[in-house]
């Protein structure tokens, strides 16, 4: 059976083409694609050729929700027409699999699946979930630094997963600090907290003082620049802790300055990826509008337009946050 993908065949290039799916297993079930989406940050590094692991040709992503449509003879946790959500793929092509979530048909292991529902969810109910795999890396790292209320967090990153971090610790009581570059993700992150600052601020550096005049108690990086993260660090509180949850890809540059973490005694954490309690405590999140998942979706496509979504990635010339797909 051949299915329709989306592929990177080289570093910065994309198509959509067609691959030969491998026949199932006792273990395996048969997903039909309903929606997809962009996880922002790793498929720009798989793009570039630069995450960890990267291989070319390669089929991205791993924001995927499905309907299922066959199933192996050991498969007990699922029937056909339960809506699933992950990615798991077999196939004859020599593609390698950076999970492949912008897919028609997939035949993998029911393992690397999670349930959503017996029955398809509405429209808007499809359009949040799906982001369901990146969130939850934001409440993985939220839950790391066991933030308590009214203490402050500078969150470096305006993006995806820094506003879906940024959200978390307002409903933890916390009081976050939106840190970025680009103007238009500055703005953007007042949807959600007022204290939304470009490092490039000619008075950053006062409005970070005035907010915490003793130091902030957490700093929570998804950029990865040294000379941010280098920065910052001056306004932490002593024995405070900084949540390392970037991709670090450049070897050159990439070292920040541990005398000035060492002098003020910070704690040093990092996550990376998700577990399964994480999955399902972002979902209720999502469903329940503590993380407005609908307010950062910026771009909708058709599957006859994944090239769109991907120009939109990998050029950057229009504002983007959430991208996502709606399969036939």
């Amino acid at each position: 059976m051949k299915t329709k993908v989306l592929i990177f065949p080289e570093a910065n290039r994309f198509e959509v083409s067609e691959l030969t799916l491998e026949q199932m297993s006792e273990d395996d079930i048969k997903v039909r694609t309903i929606i997809s989406a962009i996880s922002p940050g790793t498929e720009r590094w798989i793009l570039k050729g630069k995450h960890i692991g990267t291989k070319f040709p390669c089929a991205p992503g791993y924001h995927r929700i499905g309907i299922v449509e066959e199933i192996g003879k050991n498969v007990k946790c699922f029937k056909e027409g339960d809506i699933v959500y992950g990615t798991d793929n077999k196939w004859k092509e020599n593609v390698y699999r950076m999970w492949g979530a912008h897919i028609f048909y997939s035949i993998g292991n029911y393992k690397n699946y999670w349930f959503i529902s017996s029955k398809i969810p509405n429209e808007f109910e499809l359009e949040t979930i799906v982001f369901t795999q990146l969130s939850a890396v934001a409440t993985r790292g939220i839950k790391a630094l066991k933030g308590k209320p009214k203490e402050k967090i500078i969150i470096i990153g305006a993006g995806f997963l820094g506003l879906c971090a940024c959200q978390l610790s307002i409903y933890k009581n916390m009081i976050p600090i939106l840190i970025d570059k680009d103007p238009k993700r500055v703005k953007f992150g007042k949807k959600f907290t007022s204290f939304s600052f470009s490092i490039d601020d000619k008075d950053i550096d006062e409005k970070l003082k005035e907010i915490a005049p003793e130091g902030f108690d957490y700093l929570y990086d998804t950029v990865g620049i040294p000379e941010t993260t280098d920065k910052l660090v001056k306004f932490m509180k002593y024995r405070g802790k900084i949540l390392l949850q970037a991709q670090y890809f450049d070897k050159e540059r990439c070292a920040i300055d541990l005398d000035q973490i060492k002098i003020r005694e910070l704690t040093i954490k990092t996550t990376i990826g998700i577990d399964t309690v994480d999955f399902y405590e972002t979902l209720e999140y999502i469903k329940k509008r503590i993380i407005k998942i609908s307010e950062m979706i910026t771009h909708r496509f058709k599957d006859d337009e994944l090239e769109k979504g991907f120009e939109i990635l990998r050029d950057g010339k229009e504002f983007n946050l959430g991208i996502l797909f709606w399969w036939k």
